[in-house]
């Protein structure tokens, strides 16, 4: 049997907010409200994924099947890699500072891997939206000086639950 595509959903542009944490908050966001990032690697996937939920189930020395069965849900990660940053973008994602000598920049990163605490909007080609209103993740430095010479910095980040928001990720 031949598979079927359900959905393509491409990215045009990833921004990120402050969190979100209620729906008064969602409704009054403006394209203002979000900072568009780098660009993301096609070769590496953008994937937001919901974790298996983790189970409990409870025997009687009786039964062979289960007499009750529980879970708690795993929750959303997202994960891809940003390429094209400049030294602002980096010091913003990576933590560090920018130095000027002689006309010339270095950047220099922390040594202490900061956390990011953002809302996160995916515009998708078709020009629908993807977002989770509350995370914290982080970015990575990855160097690659050989043929590709491609500087990505990897992401990661877990939607966070609210009280009184519940949701942890929209899509419209």
């Amino acid at each position: 049997m031949a598979e079927r595509t359900i959905l393509k959903a491409r990215v045009k542009s990833i921004s990120f907010g402050e969190p979100i944490t209620t729906e008064s908050e969602l409704g009054a966001i403006t394209n203002t409200y979000w900072v568009e990032q780098p660009l993301t690697l096609r070769d590496d996937e953008v994937s937001i994924v919901e974790a298996e939920p983790e189970t409990k189930e409870v025997y009687s020395h009786e039964n062979d099947s289960p007499e009750d069965y529980d879970f708690t849900g795993g929750g959303l990660t997202v994960t891809g890699s940003f390429i094209n940053a400049d030294y602002d973008k980096m010091k913003e994602l990576l933590g560090g500072k920018i130095v000027e000598e002689n006309g010339s920049k270095m950047f220099l990163r922390d040594a202490n891997k900061q956390l990011l605490e953002k809302a996160i909007r995916f515009e998708l080609k078709d020009g629908s939206e993807i977002i989770l209103p509350n995370t914290k993740g982080y970015v990575l430095l990855n160097l690659n000086a050989g043929t590709d010479g491609v500087l990505k910095h990897p992401f990661s980040f877990k939607s966070i639950a609210q009280k009184g928001f519940e949701y942890d990720i929209i899509i419209k």
